[in-house]
């Protein structure tokens, strides 16, 4: 409105000085009648020299016709000028009058809900009547002004001077013309910086005709008419908003326009520095990368113009200044490693060394050698891997040129004997030497001889083995780097996931790295963040661990190796299960097939002697985690087992591994197979449960594929239950107790079982090593394991919903089972032990089921 004033001011000024001259164009001028009076005097002298002086003259008489047209067409239009000019003036003085009112009302109280009702309430009135429709009359308004004013001008000129008018009517239509053009422009470009107050108008009346076509389409529209019409009510503005956001490729040419000329206009570092900072937010999400931004990045990066890698190097050694203070130089250093690692995978590889050097490049990844805080390391560790990786990706390129030119050499056997490999040689040895990303030279021959075919021949197999082994050495060394952090490096999974070659095998050349990284990653895990929940390191061991298990031989298959000492070391003292189970997640896809067959290799070879125990109770906390190896390996690792003397762990692990043979097994168990250690285990159950006539010595049962054992699922839990009683009431102080007998009695457990009879044997047999369990001393922190935790007591304590049957149908072996386990009630009764009442009332249920059990059999046989 101020801008409004001061124009409709000058403007008046202006105009009121022409309207002094031209109003008097509206009355007689007093000098006609001088001149007519001095035209009489002049007729009379002439009639005197004539001799007609007695000749009375007409009296005088002046001209009454008043004032001209043009007068009056140009008085007409530039006093309505005036009018609209000063009205002009008036209105905006009282929008700014009522714009202070506003303000003053909204912000008179200091309450900011009653402030925001008021607001609320005289906003909507501007609203209900039409308040910005009052500002928009205002530059219309002068503007018509305007268009009067030349208007009245040429009028004024037209009785002075027909040529001055016609110039004056030249401007005025060119005036016309172009503000007609500025009016409908915005039509029909919505980028377009022109318009007038009558666009708005314009922009309706097109939108109106629009609807009007839109709703009497014609066979012949296209498809997408019906789209039209749902953008033909909008405003101009909503069309400008839609027409900027929508994808196309103009929108992308502008976005890069936006950004260069951002980035040439950025010369301050404290400038440049917040730009940088956006950058991996627009790349990155916690979700994975924005596709839709990665193309105006990958420009942005590789525009000469720009250099936007090289302004980020810039601005991280801007860093070495000195003159930052600590917390500032801090976020640069975060913020340009950030960046940089967001920024560094989009270099193309042929233009890599273009856009920048390798030096510059390095500088960045080195600079992180004698940096201290821990915080910057973070992302400093994930941009050095990320760079060495960059610099591999750009030597490959050479390394794969000389492949291609040994391999053309190497088809001409024969003829090149004067061939000159010294440049090859060269490029090669100084890869190794020099490169900071490789840190091996095993199996590499710099001994050339003298054929030419020999050393294209070593050539040929020195690149082959930099190819295959430098990107697990670059993986290798970062997951050494990341466990000397006190948390997980920037992006650490995804950086991963670009060091990791794309078939993921690990080549038997790098073993001796992959040894050296589990030496220095499990020592700094245990001693450092072994807690009992999973921390940030269990990821890396969790990588590791992929690592290892998809190491290959040169046939492509999974090597068969023993199990590294570190990693059994993780596996035996990492106090997070959960960490564990994570750590090997890996293996659900592959049922932990290297890990089983490792371990089976561990058990049978001599030379492991001392991580026998070690081996073994790594193998049942796997197993005691769901980790569970291939029914193919059940035998062999059976096998291996049976014939340790190891009593602790041994039995432990027997007892898991049978209990995942029977549930596995989909039918009956059979014994066919001598050499088979669960088919020679099953053979020693003499009973069968689907034959319940056979009976005889276990010499009886021999092994024969026409007369196979059949074995009952219940009967060979049954059984294995009761070996395990007995073994755990068998132990004493002279003898190990089992190796975590709680868990593995339910690691045994099963809701798998068939509805056939149990035989009387094995009932009998489990009722007698129940009753020699209960009374060990040894096996008092088992009992409740046993009564709440499996399925041998579950159909009692639940005898509604349990899906398995009352098995206990002996009554000898029930009466004993009775007997047992009353003394134990007797004995705990008063007892101070955690958990009492409990397995209290939870033994009373299984007792009192077993009871009515007898009582509904002797009913029955009344």
């Amino acid at each position: 409105m101020e801008g409004m004033l001061i124009f409709a001011g000058l403007f008046s000024a202006v105009l009121t000085a022409f309207l002094i001259e031209s109003y008097k164009t509206l009355n007689p001028d007093p000098g006609d009648l001088t001149v007519l009076l001095l035209t009489r005097i002049s007729e009379q002298i002439v009639a005197s020299a004539n001799g007609n002086a007695s000749t009375i003259p007409p009296p005088l008489e002046l001209n009454d016709g008043g004032p001209t047209r043009a007068a009056l067409v140009c008085n007409a239009l530039w006093f309505l000028s005036l009018g609209l000019s000063l009205s002009c003036a008036l209105i905006a003085t009282l929008l700014e009058q009522w714009a202070r009112e506003f303000l003053h009302r909204t912000d008179i109280h200091s309450a900011p809900v009653i402030r925001a009702r008021i607001f609320s309430f005289l906003y909507y009135g501007l609203r209900r009547f039409n308040r910005h429709a009052v500002v928009n009359i205002i530059p219309l308004l002068l503007h018509l002004s305007l268009l009067l004013f030349f208007s009245g001008l040429v009028a004024f000129l037209v009785p002075v001077n027909t040529g001055i008018a016609l110039i004056a009517a030249v401007m005025l239509f060119v005036v016309a013309a172009t503000y007609s053009v500025l009016t409908v422009f915005p039509l029909r470009y919505l980028d377009s910086p022109y318009r007038t107050p009558l666009t708005g108008l314009f922009w309706r009346l097109y939108q109106y005709f629009k609807i009007q076509w839109n709703r009497h389409p014609s066979p012949s529209e296209p498809a997408d008419q019906a789209e039209h019409s749902e953008t033909a009510s909008e405003t101009m503005v909503a069309a400008i908003s839609r027409v900027a956001a929508q994808p196309s490729e103009q929108r992308a040419a502008r976005d890069l326009k936006a950004l260069v000329w951002t980035m040439k206009s950025l010369a301050d570092d404290t400038e440049l520095e917040p730009f940088v900072d956006a950058i991996p937010d627009i790349l990155w999400s916690p979700h994975g990368r924005r596709e839709a931004h990665y193309d105006l990045l990958h420009t942005l990066v590789n525009n000469p113009q720009t250099l936007l890698h090289a302004r980020i190097i810039n601005l991280y050694n801007s860093c070495d200044a000195g003159i930052l203070p600590s917390a500032a130089l801090k976020r640069r250093k975060i913020i340009c490693c950030k960046a940089l690692w967001t920024t560094i995978q989009l270099l193309p590889a042929p233009d890599c060394n273009s856009n920048l050097s390798r030096d510059s490049m390095w500088k960045v990844s080195v600079g992180r050698l004698a940096e201290t805080d821990l915080e910057v390391l973070q992302y400093a560790s994930s941009v050095e891997a990320i760079v060495r990786w960059r610099m591999f990706e750009n030597d490959k390129l050479i390394l794969s040129t000389h492949l291609a030119s040994l391999q053309r050499l190497q088809k001409m056997s024969g003829a090149v004997d004067t061939v000159n490999l010294t440049h090859i040689k060269r490029s090669v040895r100084e890869l190794v030497e020099h490169s900071a990303y490789y840190r091996s030279a095993q199996h590499l021959n710099f001994d050339y001889e003298t054929s030419p075919d020999r050393q294209i021949s070593t050539l040929l197999g020195n690149i082959r083995h930099i190819l295959t082994i430098t990107p697990h050495l670059i993986l290798f060394q970062y997951f050494r780097s990341t466990s000397r952090l006190d948390a997980l490096p920037y992006f650490f999974l995804r950086t991963v996931d670009f060091l990791r070659p794309p078939d993921c095998a690990t080549p038997p050349a790098v073993r001796d790295d992959l040894d050296s990284t589990f030496d220095e990653v499990v020592p700094r895990l245990l001693n450092n963040v072994n807690s009992a929940e999973p921390g940030w390191m269990d990821s890396v061991m969790k990588e590791l661990i992929r690592s290892w298990t998809l190491q290959t031989n040169s046939s492509d298959e999974f090597t068969i190796t023993v199990l590294h000492p570190q990693l059994l070391r993780y596996l035996n003292h990492r106090r997070s299960e959960k960490a564990v189970f994570r750590a090997f997640d890996f293996h659900l896809a592959t049922d932990g097939l290297l890990f089983w067959e490792a371990l089976a290799n561990t058990l049978e070879s001599t030379a492991t002697r001392d991580r026998l125990r070690d081996s073994l109770t790594a193998a049942w906390r796997l197993m005691s985690l769901r980790k569970n190896p291939r029914d193919s390996l059940l035998s062999r690792l059976l096998d291996a087992c049976m014939r340790l003397d190891i009593p602790s762990v041994t039995p432990s692990l027997i007892a898991g591994f049978k209990s995942r043979y029977i549930n596995c097994s989909r039918s009956r168990l059979s014994a066919t197979d001598p050499a088979n250690a669960m088919h020679r285990w099953l053979a020693t159950i003499r009973i069968s449960s689907v034959d319940s006539d056979v009976s005889g010595s276990p010499a009886d049962f021999g092994f024969s594929l026409e007369h196979p054992l059949y074995v009952g699922h219940g009967d060979a839990f049954v059984v294995l239950y009761t070996e395990y009683l007995e073994l755990c009431a068998g132990s004493s102080a002279s003898s190990e107790f089992p190796h975590e007998a709680m868990r593995t009695l339910r690691l045994m457990d099963t809701f798998k079982i068939d509805s056939s009879h149990i035989h009387t044997t094995h009932q009998i047999q489990f009722a007698d090593a129940l009753r020699d369990f209960f009374k060990s001393p040894a096996c008092g922190h088992l009992r409740s394991t046993i009564i709440a935790n499996t399925w041998l007591f579950r159909p009692y304590l639940n005898p509604e919903r349990s899906r398995i049957p009352q098995w206990l149908d002996d009554l000898t072996a029930r009466d004993s089972v009775i007997a047992t386990l009353t003394q134990f009630i007797e004995k705990m009764e008063g007892s101070a032990e955690p958990d009492t009442d409990e397995t209290m009332h939870q033994t009373h249920t299984v007792v009192n089921a077993l009871k009515l059990s007898s009582q509904s059999e002797g009913n029955s046989a009344a």
